[in-house]
């Protein structure tokens, strides 16, 4: 058992000063069950919370212009099932994960579920074991491929999209403009223009300013790229 520790900490970063904490972070529930022990899920909780806000600190400085509707949304790419199984995976964590027999048999530790719960019972565990900036630290270092790769192409709302793709490449901001409106009052219709550096690069039309305000970035992400 020694030896599967030493293992996993070489893979996540990290030596724990309590040992217990990292097996109990490696316990599934089928696993306590057959052989009477605590399982991860006290920890999974704690470690969830605790991503939540590393996640949420560094998208708050990573992204200053950005504003909490599109935070969240960038915020929940990272921090969904299949993102966290994934980095589960490049850290091995499934071959150390202590299974019950009938999870074993269906190839549990490959579950994105059981996966992306393990991996927050370690966040949680690691936490207990140090402080919040040790496990902030950590957290950054297994999720560093995925930050970087964290694109406007991963959400669909086409302004958000537009600001970072100009805060990232550009280092300037879009500024929405109504250019007119058309029809009577009971059905009026916004004419919107999105300005770059104060040129026009797109325009939309919509029955509220939000709506004409998504078309106009649509058509100016599309003549950017």
């Amino acid at each position: 058992m020694e030896e599967k520790f030493k293992n996993l900490e070489e893979k996540i970063g990290y030596n724990f000063k309590n040992q217990a904490l990292l097996k109990q972070a490696l316990t599934h529930s089928s696993y306590a069950s057959e052989n009477h022990l605590e399982n991860n899920e006290r920890l999974e909780f704690l470690g969830d919370a605790v991503l939540e806000l590393v996640i949420r600190d560094y998208l708050f400085h990573a992204y200053p212009h950005l504003k909490e509707g599109e935070l969240s949304k960038l915020k929940a790419c990272l921090v969904e099932e299949t993102t966290l199984a994934k980095v589960a995976k490049s850290l091995s964590l499934g071959n150390f994960l202590n299974l019950g027999r009938g999870e074993r048999l269906t190839g549990g530790n490959k579950k994105g579920s059981i996966l992306a719960d393990a991996l927050e019972a370690l966040i949680g565990a690691i936490y207990l074991d140090r402080d919040f900036p040790t496990v902030c630290e950590v957290i950054r270092n297994w999720f560093e491929p995925w930050l970087k790769k964290l694109s406007p192409e991963n959400i669909s709302d086409f302004k958000t999209r537009l600001q970072m793709l100009l805060q990232k490449q550009y280092h300037c901001l879009p500024v929405y403009r109504v250019l007119n409106t058309i029809g009577p009052n009971h059905a009026k219709q916004f004419i919107t223009g999105v300005f770059i550096n104060g040129k026009l690069w797109g325009k939309g039309v919509g029955k509220s300013r939000k709506e004409a305000e998504q078309e106009a970035a649509k058509q100016a992400l599309h003549r950017l790229k």
